[in-house]
């Protein structure tokens, strides 16, 4: 999901913004054993749910998973200052920064996506979300001024695609004009990783990390799924498809209605397209992902937004094991033949 983080306040996170895209639905069979823990976390309300785990093997593993995004957050936020991110950041041009082995990691993945997908998902569009301002303490209701807008564009791609080098420790060569990185549409999903590796190391087989609608499943709940609904783009409580989960899986969606304002009667939503730099207009209202990682997810629900229904097919072979459930303009559907989902009438 596009795009989000300054220090932490008790609000929505400006790039990993609160929103329900899936709902967890009751089980159908079976007494409901489970335990579940929510907090504020990466800006958005975080909940890990457990299955028959231990009192106290729970609360520690849990606890430790919490604390785990929070340290992701506090690594690879832009609206962090004191972040390592912030800090490549405000790095002169033509300089090299020496990174953090994970946030390499990030942004070599995030590299890699947008060379696959021909720039459209992009980690280097933090000008562009700040003058948009979808998510900001007082969020935008107007679109920018246009000669700002073509000006942060013009700018944006003269940049030299920042590079990383493969030393030990990773560094990154910051290109002319500087770092302009943004990673909220993927460090939320390494974070949900990051949260499920905690969870494997304390023993805990059956849990849900659930990241204000971004999520990653592991087991089962006993015998029965984790039931997902996956809401509708245009009526507020109702859900598309439902999904029965019973495998370690990852399962993020980006929408149109997420984060928008309307405008002389015109709509603009929080995608951009880092091409025109405006709201993308691909034809999709809704993308949904499922992938083994919740890192991978999370980016590509973005850049298949963008992209559009045609081209997101066509790429999809470049991405082993990764669904789709596409949803039209006009309200239509198209489902791949692996994403795992009940479709609702």
């Amino acid at each position: 999901m596009q795009q989000p983080s300054t220090t932490m306040k008790p609000r929505l996170h400006p790039l990993l913004t609160f929103l329900i895209i899936f709902t967890i639905l009751p089980g159908c069979s079976q007494p409901q054993t489970p335990h579940t823990t929510t907090r504020l976390v990466m800006g958005t309300l975080v909940t890990i749910t457990t299955w028959n785990v231990p009192e106290a093997q729970e609360r520690q593993g849990v606890a430790d998973a919490f604390r785990e995004m929070q340290r992701i957050d506090r690594l690879m936020s832009s609206h962090h200052p004191q972040s390592l991110l912030s800090t490549l950041n405000r790095a002169e041009e033509n300089s090299t920064i020496a990174l953090d082995p994970e946030l390499a990691l990030v942004i070599r993945r995030g590299v890699e996506i947008h060379q696959i997908t021909a720039g459209a998902f992009d980690p280097e569009l933090r000008a562009l979300i700040r003058l948009w301002n979808f998510s900001g303490d007082q969020p935008a209701t107007t679109p920018p001024d246009p000669q700002q807008l073509a000006s942060v564009l013009k700018t944006q791609k003269k940049r030299k695609r920042n590079r990383l080098i493969n030393q030990n420790p990773p560094a990154m060569s910051v290109g002319t004009g500087g770092a302009n990185l943004d990673l909220g549409a993927i460090a939320k999903g390494y974070a949900i990783d990051r949260a499920i590796t905690v969870l494997q190391q304390a023993g805990i087989t059956d849990a849900l990390v659930n990241a204000g609608g971004d999520l990653r499943i592991l087991g089962s709940k006993g015998e029965a799924p984790w039931r997902i609904g996956i809401q509708h783009p245009r009526r507020d409580g109702e859900v598309i498809a439902v999904s029965e989960i019973r495998s370690d899986l990852a399962m993020v969606t980006s929408g149109d209605y997420e984060r928008a304002f309307v405008h002389n009667d015109r709509r603009y939503h929080h995608i951009l397209d880092p091409e025109t730099g405006t709201p993308s207009d691909s034809g999709l209202i809704s993308v949904s992902v499922q992938a083994p990682d919740a890192m991978t997810a999370d980016a590509l629900s973005t850049a298949f937004f963008v992209l559009g229904e045609k081209r997101s097919l066509t790429l999809l072979p470049d991405f082993p094991d990764v669904e789709l459930l596409l949803v039209r303009s006009d309200g239509s559907l198209h489902r791949t033949a692996g994403f795992i989902a009940t479709l609702r009438p």
